[in-house]
């Protein structure tokens, strides 16, 4: 028999789990919102408190740089406090069942603050028990590299757990931050900005196809874990809207809305769910969402929590920038999809791959239909155009032309105008009879919203130039003789041709002036 060896977990593993832990610091508060959930989760199933009364709290004090989260869940057992909270990666946690099962998440804190302070009290128990953790000493520990020391062995001289009296019918879980280091997890705007993305939360009712989504669920026996989760007193909701904008120079305007959504769901390899999702279906679902759009992209959720970052599935997509051309969610529903340590994906494994396999059909349906949409929003732009250049023509006839020249760019601007419009009433007849044969709704959705009250007959638009019926501006000029008017119709031009549009038009009007 080989001989036993005793290992030694050195402190700098501390490190890895707590300051190497995230790229983004605001994971802590995705983190200590999970926990809380899974608490509140048996504190609803064990009766003790309603879904509808369990809370979660985060108050972020900014001037004296405190970060609380409290929630009004189980709360941890007086004799469960040292093992869970003191111990590393210790958790009694079921995967696939709870939302945490690693216990390094409720560590996040430490990177970022000079004191870390769990307290918490069990229904039943008449006691509360304090665990604080000295987040600076640990880090000075962990920055010398001259001594080595176990991480047991810094863990207890960095830690201390106090008990309390408490009242036998509470029951919370609670995490301060004491001295944030990071001033980017006190920005309260931000915080509730990644919250509404991140967090396990409700739809907000202002959102429009909130009902629709719960309608689906409902229809398919499914539903979201959803928590009401509140920042400084306010409440936190999806940051989905159906409002779509553009912003330049700082400034946001309004460019599109979403019309509709569409529904996707795919089974595994067994017959299980394995994910259901949604996606907008806007009019403008050709056009690539700026960061001014918070909720842009198709976002990947676990247990209603999202994984990785709005760009987790611009992978899937033959083109990553399609990604962005709508908002949306994809729930992976399967048991055996496990979230890594980090959050931002899953582990690897054989459903794993067939979740992404399944996946990529959704994606590439979301590019084509953008290829479509261009085609479709171009040709109804065409039609439009010719029909706008009716009121072009018409005050032309009105005001008068300024000479031959001029006549001949305006019948010539209608023939391209109208071949144009032709061959986009083409493409819209071949669309709508792929439409009504293949029963695609999605691309029905789009057409309906691009197309609105039907395709346009330019055979039916009427628009025509009669030269005959037209006259000349200076022939408006009464002072002046046919000779004259000859000659300021080729200074007109001369004009136009030299000067730009609104310079010429000015210019042409004041001579005008003069001779009427």
């Amino acid at each position: 028999m080989g001989k036993q060896i005793k290992p030694i977990i050195g402190k700098f593993v501390i490190e890895n789990l707590t300051v190497g832990m995230y790229d983004d610091p605001r994971c802590i508060y995705r983190e200590y919102v999970q926990n809380s959930a899974d608490s509140i989760d048996k504190a609803v199933e064990a009766s003790i408190v309603s879904k509808g009364e369990a809370s979660i709290y985060i108050q972020i004090n900014e001037e004296r740089r405190i970060i609380e989260f409290e929630d009004n869940g189980t709360g941890i057992s007086q004799r469960h406090v040292a093992p869970l909270l003191q111990n590393i990666a210790q958790s009694n946690k079921q995967i696939g069942r709870e939302k945490g099962f690693r216990g390094i998440g409720r560590l996040g804190g430490l990177a970022y603050c000079e004191q870390l302070v769990f307290e918490t009290s069990f229904k039943g128990e008449a006691v509360k028990s304090v665990m604080t953790w000295n987040a600076k000493k640990l880090k000075e520990i962990v920055a010398n590299h001259a001594k080595k020391e176990e991480a047991a062995e810094v863990i207890s001289s960095v830690t201390q757990l106090l008990e309390e009296p408490e009242k036998a019918d509470a029951h919370y879980f609670k995490v301060r931050l004491v001295d944030v280091t990071n001033d980017e997890l006190l920005n309260e705007g931000d915080i509730k900005e990644y919250l509404r993305m991140v967090a396990p939360v409700s739809f907000d009712s202002h959102f429009t196809f909130r009902k629709k989504i719960y309608e689906e669920l409902e229809q398919d026996g499914l539903q979201i874990d959803e928590y009401n989760v509140y920042v400084n007193g306010e409440a936190i909701y999806k940051g989905y809207t159906t409002q779509l904008y553009d912003e330049n120079n700082g400034k946001r305007s309004k460019i599109g809305e979403v019309k509709d959504i569409q529904f996707f769901k795919e089974f595994d390899k067994r017959g299980q769910l394995l994910f259901w999702g949604w996606h907008s279906v806007s009019n403008i679902q050709n056009v690539r969402l700026k960061k001014v759009n918070k909720a842009r992209g198709l976002r990947l959720r676990k247990d209603n929590i999202q994984i990785g970052d709005e760009e987790r599935l611009a992978n899937l997509f033959r083109d990553s920038r399609f990604n962005f051309y709508v908002v949306g969610e994809v729930y992976a529903t399967s048991p055996a999809l496990i979230p890594n340590g980090r959050r931002d994906d899953f582990e690897d494994s054989p459903i794993f791959t067939e979740f992404k396999e399944k996946l990529k059909p959704v994606c590439n349906e979301i590019q084509k239909i953008s290829y479509d949409t261009s085609q479709i929003s171009n040709a109804k732009k065409d039609l439009d155009d010719l029909q706008n250049f009716r009121l072009v023509l018409e005050e032309k006839q009105k005001e008068g032309v300024i000479d031959k020249e001029e006549v001949l760019k305006l019948e010539s601007q209608l023939e391209q105008k109208r071949e144009r419009a032709l061959k986009g009433e083409r493409t819209l007849n071949k669309f709508k009879e792929k439409i009504e044969e293949n029963g695609d709704t999605l691309l029905g959705k789009v057409f309906k919203n691009v197309v609105k009250k039907g395709i346009p007959r330019v055979s039916e638009l009427d628009i025509s130039f009669d030269e005959k019926n037209l006259v000349y501006r200076t022939d408006k000029l009464s002072k002046l003789s046919k000779a004259e008017k000859r000659v300021l119709s080729k200074v007109f031009g001369i004009i136009k041709n030299v000067l730009s549009n609104d310079l010429a038009e000015n210019l042409i009007q004041k001579i005008e002036e003069d001779f009427k």
